[in-house]
């Protein structure tokens, strides 16, 4: 495949994003008619040049003078040209909208313009991209300060650092080209969008005991069965043992056959249950709490080996046995939203299930079976 054909898989957006090139006479046309989305303003500079074209125009016509005429003449050329390379410097750009992977509440993420020069004889100057994230209003303005060569393509970067968690829309506005004079600004239509899911930031949170239960970070064992670990104890053969776990000493001592019991069996292993309903938040503040405080409890027990499964009552439940499982229930949790109307209801209980509740005011607790855990 040809690297021409490997750029064409992109969204291109611009002037020169088009797999077939405009002809000579559409591309004169649109001079005068411009396509939907663009058009062309003086800037400060440009609006004196006009106020002085004017006046000076009206003194040529009262006095009848040819040198004022003249002037006039060069101002109305000089206006009419720095619109024609406004137009001309726009006419074969295109670029499209690269972002990071994930973004998270309070940490930078990149968003970056990739734009290429599609011509053959002269250079790309001086473009101005205005982008915005359309839910949270997050706005920025990015420079192609350097001249870019036919052919060549670079990147324009807006360290971007959301403040709220949220699915938005991170697009292109629209591109400006005031080369080579200044007097009028060619504005062209952006055409770029992509959609991104923001993560809850993380949240410092206290690890609580309960002395009375006995309760800790231990867990529950499982039948998750380790070759390798310490050896702490024998239990009764199950149908699906590994012939190799048997304890062949012991089994022959007890008449029945023992398997050894490896530490990596009493591992923990923990779900995540999050209910989004209304009467349990009293309020979008705390609700967000209870967000931040998921993420990073689910993050916490991910790194540890201790997360099984999280679940969003009424939505999806998700095995976590890989980084891309724990991404997929961030971005579920990114699109989580405050349930106004839904009703108490009893959800499917789950071994070691983490919930989370409002406790003293507007903190939030993580419990298991009515004892808190932690608290943030």
């Amino acid at each position: 495949m040809s690297a021409s054909a490997a750029k064409d898989q992109f969204d291109w957006g611009g002037p020169a994003s088009g797999r077939r090139p405009k002809s000579l006479v559409v591309k004169f046309r649109e001079l005068f008619i411009p396509p939907k989305g663009e058009k062309v303003l003086p800037t400060g500079s440009g609006m004196i040049l006009i106020l002085v074209g004017l006046c000076l125009g009206l003194a040529a016509y009262n006095t009848e003078n040819n040198i004022l005429f003249a002037a006039l003449s060069l101002l109305l050329g000089l206006i009419v040209m720095s619109g024609v390379f406004c137009w001309a410097n726009l006419l074969c750009a295109r670029w499209r909208l690269e972002t990071s992977s994930t973004f998270r509440v309070g940490e930078i993420g990149e968003v970056a313009i990739v734009v290429e020069n599609a011509r053959q004889w002269f250079s790309l100057f001086c473009i101005k991209f205005h982008v915005e994230s359309e839910k949270t209003g997050d706005s920025n303005e990015l420079y192609l300060k350097n001249s870019l060569e036919p052919g060549k393509s670079c990147r324009v970067l807006w360290r971007y650092e959301p403040k709220v968690r949220c699915v938005t829309k991170i697009r292109i506005l629209d591109a400006v080209s005031s080369f080579p004079f200044g007097f009028l600004r060619k504005h062209v239509a952006g055409e770029c969008e992509r959609e991104v899911r923001i993560w809850p930031a993380r949240i410092d949170y206290r690890r609580l005991r309960a002395p009375e239960s006995g309760f800790g970070w231990q867990g529950a064992s499982t039948k998750r069965k380790g070759s390798t670990g310490e050896l702490i104890g024998l239990r009764p053969y199950s149908r699906g043992d590994a012939p190799r776990s048997i304890h062949w000493k012991v089994s022959a001592r007890q008449g029945s056959l023992m398997v050894k019991q490896n530490a990596a069996e009493s591992q923990a292993r923990y779900s995540i249950v999050v209910d989004p309903s209304g009467y349990l938040w009293s309020s979008e503040q705390v609700f967000e709490k209870m967000c931040s405080l998921v993420a990073t409890l689910a993050e916490d027990l991910f790194l540890a080996g201790d997360l099984d499964y999280c679940k969003l009552v009424g939505r999806t439940t998700i095995k976590i046995s890989r980084v891309a499982d724990l991404e997929s229930f961030f971005d579920s949790i990114a699109a989580l939203e405050l349930d106004a109307k839904a009703e108490q209801s009893r959800d499917p209980a789950y071994s070691n299930a983490i919930s989370f509740t409002q406790i003293d005011g507007n903190s939030v607790g993580a419990t298991i079976n009515g004892i808190t855990i932690a608290k943030a």
